[in-house]
């Protein structure tokens, strides 16, 4: 089986919501590339994909993607490479109805549909994203149910105040019937820079952290500190826990709107623009992903640190400390 490259690409800055805790501050269509713009973008990735002979995994989002006009023409055009193995829609999940479920399901490779819900009730998610969005949600999850080539998963961002919510929000998945939920740190960018309070303390993340271990009876921590987000899966016969660590210059970027190329959503720093340059180049020569990839080059205990595989959260670093070399200040390993 050939191995994956995973893209996040961010197809419009439009949206419906303007959260709290989002990393974006531009919600026009202002600098939203048009079809010919998209195709090209397209075809420079599937061209590197090509060379490297390896399979893409996309996932659509924005903004919110189901408001661009040329969704439907992006996700036909990538549908039909032989060299995608898997699209998916990251969504707040508002737009939805049954003739759009009907639409979304006529492509083979949209395999996943990702929707970001922020808590467990009312009060806690719409504090955070828009008064009357957690209902909306609720209602419009067994639309898309009734589809059942989707895998529906939710997005959580936990912060200060909805973190503890976590054992609900994993009644109310599986409640729901989906396939499972992510959660991921709130970093604060974009509009999210005026929330920098709600930013989880180390503390607070490792107790976050053992909140999962204790859903799935694991007494021993340790393995899990290189990872950067978490999954719960319900696929299986019972849930299983799964951890991804930091991505950054391992096997996916993400794009932007404009074409612009970021390491990660989370580290908005451009190494590169897919209109003007092959996506091949960017991977194989940003002098930025280079020095990120060198565990050597981190900082404070992150550099120093036994665990060979684990990178700390890059972008944390980057937007607390303004270097994203500097040790992950969430995490605990070996402190005293």
């Amino acid at each position: 089986m050939k191995e994956q490259f995973h893209i996040q690409w961010h197809i419009t800055n439009l949206c419906n919501l303007q959260c709290q805790h989002c990393y974006q501050e531009d919600f026009s269509r202002e600098k939203d590339l048009d079809w010919p713009g998209l195709q090209k973008v397209s075809d420079n990735i599937l061209a590197s994909i090509k060379e490297w002979d390896q399979t893409a995994c996309i996932h659509l989002t924005g903004g919110e993607p189901l408001l661009k006009p040329e969704l439907f023409p992006l996700l036909r055009y990538l549908d039909q490479s032989p060299l995608i193995d898997e699209l998916g829609i990251i969504t707040n999940g508002l737009l939805f109805d049954q003739e759009l479920v009907k639409r979304l399901s006529a492509f083979s490779k949209l395999k996943k549909i990702k929707i970001s819900l922020d808590g467990a009730d009312a009060e806690t998610n719409d504090s955070i994203r828009q008064e009357g969005t957690f209902k909306k949600v609720v209602q419009n999850i067994p639309l898309i149910r009734k589809e059942t080539s989707f895998e529906i998963i939710l997005m959580f961002t936990v912060m200060k105040r909805n973190f503890r919510k976590l054992p609900s929000f994993f009644t109310l998945s599986q409640e729901l019937g989906i396939q499972g939920f992510i959660i991921e740190r709130f970093i604060p960018w974009g509009r999210g820079r005026k929330g920098m309070d709600e930013v989880l303390s180390k503390e607070e993340w490792r107790e976050m952290v053992q909140m999962l271990l204790d859903f799935f009876s694991i007494e021993e921590e340790n393995p899990f500190l290189p990872y950067q987000a978490f999954q719960v899966s319900f696929n299986g016969e019972e849930p299983e826990l799964l951890g991804a660590p930091c991505v950054i210059g391992k096997d996916g970027l993400c794009v932007m709107p404009t074409g612009d190329v970021f390491p990660c959503r989370r580290f908005p720093v451009s190494i590169g623009n897919l209109l003007k340059i092959p996506l091949k180049k960017i991977w194989e020569e940003s002098e930025l992903l280079e020095m990120l990839r060198r565990k050597e080059n981190l900082k404070g205990k992150c550099g120093a640190c036994e665990i060979k595989d684990c990178r700390g959260c890059r972008s944390l670093a980057l937007a607390l400390t303004g270097d994203s070399l500097e040790e992950d200040l969430h995490c605990w390993y070996d402190d005293k």
